[in-house]
């Protein structure tokens, strides 16, 4: 009898050391489908700003602001504020998504496309003045990947 509970006990030990691996390798499982559905909220949530900034900018007022920059004419005080607050919003997203870079949220490939299209907004001079009205309002970090353009 003592041999039967003995090896009762090993057979239920064995089963619970299968049952523990078993378990981690589950846990782990869906700590990567959970990381690969938090990446692609991430990336959705860059969709979505793109597409609200986007939206913005197809305005009338903004579109006749736009032709006016790329014109070289100047802006009202008003037309001048408006873009300013326009321009700032691009920059606050471009901002979240250098932060959802650095901790992992975007890939590198994706964050040096975004850095690519980022660089068309500094070819402009007004972009230039812009911004060295307002990178002091920035995160740091950030702040330096702008510079480094």
């Amino acid at each position: 009898m003592g041999f039967f509970i003995e090896y009762f006990n090993s057979i239920v030990g064995a089963l619970a050391a299968i049952g523990a691996v078993a378990s981690i390798y589950y846990l782990i499982q869906e700590m990567r489908e959970q990381n690969r559905v938090a990446r692609a909220n991430a990336r959705q949530n860059v969709a979505d700003s793109h597409q609200e900034i986007a939206l913005e900018g197809m305005k009338k007022s903004m579109v006749k602001i736009k032709l006016k920059l790329r014109n070289d004419e100047e802006l009202t005080p008003e037309e001048d504020a408006k873009y300013m607050s326009y321009f700032s919003i691009m920059l606050r997203s471009r901002e979240n998504q250098h932060y959802q870079y650095t901790i992992g949220m975007i890939d590198k490939g994706e964050w040096d496309n975004y850095k690519r299209s980022f660089k068309t907004l500094f070819k402009s001079e007004y972009h230039l003045k812009l911004w060295s009205f307002m990178k002091n309002t920035f995160n740091d970090s950030f702040v330096e990947v702008v510079e480094e353009l």
